[in-house]
């Protein structure tokens, strides 16, 4: 019996169909030498900002770091507890298990496998600092009952939207509706690219800021770090 191998993903494909414009777009980015950041990025994060309705899109090296970079921008740290879902990729108890904070984990919704809303409040203790969720599959958490609950217990909100880009919960693209949003550009999401990647979004001017210097060793002006940051 002959096997039939039916790939998830087959970016070979997307790649020819792309040929012409992904061999013009690499080979201006080698003349121009400029590898890390630069005009295309803050392009992307121009255009990113504008199409998810955000102030601010912060372009990073991938999802993960853009959950860990968000939460500490939160001021998420040493002691804090953090509520995520239990059904999820690991990077989300990760990046808060990588800032010295608890992971606190809660069962999902078996019609969603969303964050199950009914199961937070309980969770919640005085060391509870913020809520990280998770838009799995591209569906939306229903965001109005998690946002009511971190304004009534004064939590920050955190929207892992790794695998949601574009998705929308009521007229808002997912990434605007929390204090971060955290995209990953992993070639397997609905947003890939050629090679990893990840993007911050925020209303918040301080939090862009401290996003900003945060990626680059903690530099708000090149060579001066002001704090410990990632690369």
């Amino acid at each position: 019996m002959k096997t039939l191998e039916i790939r998830m993903l087959d970016l070979s494909r997307e790649f020819e169909a792309l040929r012409d414009d992904l061999e013009k777009a690499l080979i201006d980015v080698l003349r121009s030498g400029i590898f890390i950041l630069g005009e295309n990025v803050k392009e992307l994060e121009k255009e990113v900002a504008s199409f998810l309705g955000v102030k601010h899109a912060v372009g990073v090296n991938s999802g993960t770091d853009a959950l860990k970079i968000g939460l500490r921008a939160l001021e998420i740290g040493e002691g804090d507890e953090v509520i995520t879902p239990a059904f999820t990729f690991l990077a989300n108890a990760e990046a808060i298990a990588h800032l010295g904070a608890l992971p606190v984990f809660v069962d999902v919704d078996l019609d969603t496998y969303n964050i199950n809303l009914s199961d937070i409040e309980e969770l919640i203790s005085p060391r509870t600092k913020a809520i990280l969720l998770v838009h799995l599959f591209g569906h939306p958490v229903d965001m109005d009952p998690i946002l009511q609950l971190a304004e009534k217990h004064n939590l920050k909100v955190i929207e892992d939207c790794a695998q949601a880009f574009g998705a929308e919960y009521k007229g808002r693209k997912v990434g605007s509706l929390g204090d971060i949003g955290a995209f990953s550009f992993y070639p397997t999401k609905n947003l890939g690219g050629y090679g990893d990647g990840g993007m911050i979004t925020t209303n918040d001017d301080d939090l862009e800021e401290i996003s900003r210097a945060l990626r680059v060793h903690g530099q708000k002006k090149k060579y001066y770090s002001e704090t410990i940051g990632y690369n």
